[in-house]
């Protein structure tokens, strides 16, 4: 595949993944947030860091957080930016992409809304979540499992894989506290994975740990998500980015070393060191495979 069009499907893939992720993240820790506390405004500037935004939070209540990495078009890191990426990208790709995942992204970007009132924060990161279901699904349902495939998934698995890292490693998660967790765990859509088969009893901190960084099928596990970048990686990737690549194989190998006993303190160093690692890859990726090369003067 030509590297233009690889680099669309691998940004589409990264984008429809970040609209999901953001919108989780906003719904938990700051949309259904208790409203009777106080406003933290640390906690904004700790999430605007866990979704891969610059600089503090802005001033003011959660709304302005919202409107900040929901609805700035300018914010890179928003959902209203992510969309536009994965709609754009996907109509410069339209040879390889399908006409039901190119209308999904369209009517998506269309349908954006400017301003959303506090009390529907809510419905409205609801919809984005369904949104990117939607595409997600398209391709997983239609896609031949070719050279499209293997980079639309290699950039939604680095995608999710640095946000959790990043989340895991992050303040907004106290290791010890069993609520942090629960919190974490709907974060990354993985409460009710971890429920179910537990009897109903009440898991503890080392349970939720072993759980997001070691589970072996849950998809929205670390070790599940290392795995799948590694496999899309091992596939398409070119010899010219084999340093980030052996350097993510590495932390990945220490999260393959972590045991259910030890994963509780092993959360925090291998969080950071897989999110490095996964940061590198797509620098790596845009600097030296996907960048469109400039015509000689």
């Amino acid at each position: 595949m030509l590297s233009r069009l690889a680099g669309n499907v691998f940004h589409v893939g990264s984008a429809v993944e970040r609209t999901d992720v953001v919108a989780r993240m906003l719904d938990v820790y700051v949309a259904r947030r208790d409203p009777t506390g106080a406003w933290d405004r640390a906690l904004a500037t700790e999430l605007r860091s866990v979704v891969g935004g610059a600089g503090a939070a802005p001033d003011g209540d959660p709304a302005a957080t919202i409107d900040s990495l929901a609805l700035d078009r300018h914010e890179p890191a928003s959902i209203a930016s992510a969309v536009a990426v994965a709609r754009d990208d996907a109509r410069r790709a339209r040879e390889v992409v399908s006409t039901e995942l190119w209308d999904c992204l369209d009517v998506t970007r269309s349908r954006m809304p400017r301003k959303v009132a506090p009390d529907r924060a809510h419905e409205f990161l609801g919809w984005v979540r369904e949104r990117s279901a939607l595409a997600i699904g398209v391709v997983e349902a239609d896609a031949s499992r070719d050279e499209v495939w293997e980079f639309f998934t290699l950039g939604r698995s680095l995608q999710r894989c640095a946000a959790t890292a990043r989340l895991l490693a992050s303040d907004l998660l106290e290791p010890g506290s069993v609520p942090s967790w629960a919190t974490a765990l709907r974060a990354c859509s993985a409460g009710e994975a971890f429920q179910r088969g537990r009897d109903h009893q009440a898991p503890g901190a080392e349970d939720a740990a072993a759980f997001l960084l070691l589970d072996e099928h849950s998809p929205r596990s670390l070790r599940f998500l290392a795995r799948r970048a590694a496999e899309c990686l091992a596939d398409v990737a070119p010899s010219c980015i084999d340093d980030e690549v052996a350097a993510f194989a590495e932390a990945r190998a220490g999260l393959e070393a972590v045991s259910v006993e030890t994963a509780l303190l092993a959360v925090r160093p291998v969080g950071q060191r897989l999110a490095v690692a996964a940061d590198r890859v797509v620098r790596a990726l845009d600097e030296r495979v996907f960048a469109t090369p400039q015509p000689a003067r």
